[in-house]
């Protein structure tokens, strides 16, 4: 069972999620992918929930707190915003489009400084969006310790490394794709991992509202079921995929 202590430490942190500086991107998230040089370089560099120096979020924004009454809501966010796709569907030009990115999520234990290994390797937890004009590094920001928290209560392999490994717990992400963990599933190997980026620092906005932002777990932590909106989402597409068959007979 994932100790108690563990998740109880990212819920008193899960408001001091730190902030960052670096411009907004609107454009696919390949763009924030850089040289493997760079990205290694950026990966050595500590990104993990209790090791940044950077800036407080403005008083204004309230970073999504660690539980589940917040992980049922940043996720109704995620199907409300994504209606279950990776990529926003339709023409930007039409008036009812909407622009989000998503980004597949990981989290490991990091090294404790530049000459250690890592703690573990990178398990894939679930896909994070963030709509509209809301840079994806805003989104990992503020949903850090929610995404640690569910992670934690997610692998074992991270919950088994305890209280004083969490602080060196990061966050990762890669490209949106079709792929989802379950809980056989092993962390990725020395390869894959060359792929994961860690977010950017960037300045937080102080009107950036939660509602723009989510996240979904790949698999329901123990314990813990909640597809609500995803279920209606799903039957939604059932009913249109019906109506279209039908016009068709």
């Amino acid at each position: 069972a994932t100790p108690l202590l563990l998740l109880l430490w990212f819920a008193c942190l899960a408001t001091h999620s730190a902030a960052f500086t670096c411009p907004q991107h609107s454009k696919p998230i390949t763009v924030l992918y850089a040289a493997k040089k760079q990205k290694k370089k950026a990966s050595g560099g500590g990104g993990g929930f209790g090791g940044s120096k950077a800036k407080s979020t403005p008083p204004s924004v309230t970073p999504a707190s660690a539980d589940i009454q917040s992980l049922e809501k940043q996720w109704d966010n995620f199907a409300s915003i994504t209606d279950l796709e990776i990529f926003p569907p339709g023409d930007p030009e039409d008036p009812d489009y909407r622009h989000f990115i998503v980004a597949d999520v990981f989290v490991r234990i990091g090294p404790e400084d530049k000459d250690s290994n890592p703690g573990t390797g990178w398990f894939r937890t679930g896909k994070l969006v963030a709509a509209d004009d809301i840079d994806i590094n805003i989104a990992f920001a503020l949903q850090r310790g929610l995404i640690l928290w569910t992670a934690a209560a997610m692998w074992p392999q991270l919950a088994a490394k305890g209280q004083a490994a969490a602080k060196l717990m990061q966050v990762g992400f890669m490209p949106p794709s079709m792929n989802m963990a379950d809980e056989s599933e092993p962390a990725l190997d020395e390869e894959e991992s060359e792929d994961v980026q860690i977010p950017q620092r960037v300045a937080i906005k102080d009107d950036v509202s939660l509602k723009n932002i989510g996240f979904r777990p790949d698999f329901n932590p123990k314990g813990f079921t909640y597809k609500r909106r995803e279920r209606s989402a799903m039957k939604a597409k059932k009913s249109g995929l019906d109506e279209i068959m039908d016009i068709n007979d």
